[in-house]
């Protein structure tokens, strides 16, 4: 996995203090990847709730979905790259990236083509959590 810096999109007039909140959630992000690759279901369910929402090409998937087939899914790369984030109130951060992974679901490899991600994460219960993830295939 390629590491970049952590870039932090402020609209006009956003104090600087939202740029360590972004820095946190992008390192949570990381974890989420990392959690799904090494298919701990524990470590995933803590940085993404039970009412959470990923969009993938293949379809709709909520968080309870996701871990019943967890073990299905093998995610053996995944380059992450031009990770930015945003703001746009205090209790939200939303993440934008762009990801080529390779691994398979169920025996079928995942299409290759390159995606943009954009997760949503909100600040619950004194903690960050990913509830809305979503991935858009881009051309070569």
């Amino acid at each position: 996995m390629r590491k970049t810096k952590a870039h932090a999109l402020r609209p006009p007039g956003r104090r600087e203090g939202a740029s360590a909140a972004v820095r946190l959630v992008i390192a949570q992000e990381r974890q989420v990847w990392k959690a799904a690759q090494e298919r701990n279901a524990e470590e995933f369910s803590k940085l993404v709730p039970a009412d959470a929402v990923m969009i993938f090409q293949s379809g709709i998937v909520r968080q309870p979905e996701y871990l019943a087939t967890m073990k299905a899914r093998v995610v053996t790369h995944s380059g992450i790259s031009k990770m930015q984030g945003f703001m746009p109130n205090a209790s939200t951060v939303i993440l934008i990236y762009q990801t080529a992974r390779k691994g398979s679901y169920a025996g079928r490899e995942f299409p290759s083509t390159p995606v943009i991600e954009s997760t949503t994460w909100i600040k619950r219960g004194g903690r960050w959590v990913a509830i809305l993830n979503q991935e858009t295939p881009v051309s070569r």
